[in-house]
């Protein structure tokens, strides 16, 4: 699937100019296009968006690169879990923040796929692209997406329960592991028993950032080894900046809240871009929370991360 993407994105030639022309208008629309969902009731039709005829094909190509991203970033979110709660010390989803689910499903619906001023080839391989993206996304949500009632251990049961009411999808840990992405290189499987996280998106589709929150069942141990793949994730993200090291000691901070749990944070910011070409274009950023109940074995991760180019 990807190398039909690739194949299909290399068929169209794009120069500079067009590329910032295309990032320009690409920004306005989908940030104008979440402020629509969000002010009409759900399930109206999507706005239409009149395109100059310079920037179709430059924005057919930028739009089949958004949507191919999605299920390789879907895999990446989950595999750098994040936590913040326990039985009922809980993270709270931002307020005004879109369950990350429901947002694809509404980037989906107002995207706008131009290809009527193109070869029949390039315009049928550009679908073929979205339509395969499309439905390997829907398997993967038929699969690992799961119900509060499916987790048996009151305090996992007492969290899906919390977020399912929060209007939240539960995707479970250990039906996630059978999808591989590109962090898994660098990580291992066995970080807990069971459990279960939420995603979610706050603010606009140009600024904004996502969260994800895991809660998981975990021997300390385990939980070590969570830490560890967490660590492994950032020196690979530190190496490919050209950013120093850092020690697995150094990056976990270790304290102890109120309830005697142990937690641990970490931070990483990259650099910043070299070339700014939009007002939100910055620098990436990963912030870890994790939250451990011993006694229940429990652990709840918060990570926020968000920044790039484009």
């Amino acid at each position: 699937m990807q190398d039909e993407y690739v194949k299909a994105i290399e068929k169209i030639q794009i120069d500079k100019d067009r590329k910032l022309e295309m990032r320009k208008i690409l920004e306005n629309e989908m940030a104008s296009a979440a402020t629509e969902v969000r002010a009409e009731h759900v399930g109206k039709r999507a706005k239409t968006t009149r395109l100059t005829k310079g920037a179709k094909a430059g924005i057919a190509a930028a739009i089949v690169a958004v949507t191919m991203g999605t299920l390789f970033i879907i895999p990446s979110s989950r595999n750098a879990i994040n936590a913040g709660i326990r039985a009922f010390f809980n993270v709270e989803v931002p307020e005004g923040a879109t369950d990350g689910v429901t947002k694809q499903s509404e980037d989906k619906q107002n995207r706008v796929i131009p290809t009527d001023n193109m070869p029949e080839s390039e315009a049928s391989a550009i679908a073929s692209a979205v339509s395969s993206q499309d439905k390997a996304e829907e398997d993967y949500y038929k699969e690992v997406i799961v119900k509060a009632e499916y987790y048996k251990d009151p305090e996992l049961n007492k969290l899906a329960n919390y977020y399912a009411q929060k209007g939240m999808n539960l995707l479970d840990i250990k039906k996630d592991a059978s999808y591989s992405s590109f962090y898994s290189q660098f990580t291992s499987s066995d970080w807990c028993s069971e459990g279960f996280f939420v995603t979610y998106w706050e603010g606009d589709n140009a600024t904004g950032y996502s969260g994800t929150i895991t809660c998981f069942k975990a021997t300390e141990k385990q939980l070590q080894g969570f830490l560890k793949n967490n660590h492994n994730i950032v020196s690979y993200e530190l190496r490919n900046h050209n950013q120093k090291e850092i020690s697995f000691d150094k990056f976990w901070k270790k304290s102890t809240d109120s309830e005697g749990n142990t937690v641990y944070t970490g931070e990483w910011k990259g650099p910043e871009p070299e070339m700014k070409l939009l007002p939100s274009d910055r620098a990436r950023f990963m912030n870890f929370k994790i939250t451990y109940d011993a006694k229940n074995q429990l652990a709840i991760c918060h990570l926020e991360e968000g920044g790039g180019v484009g």
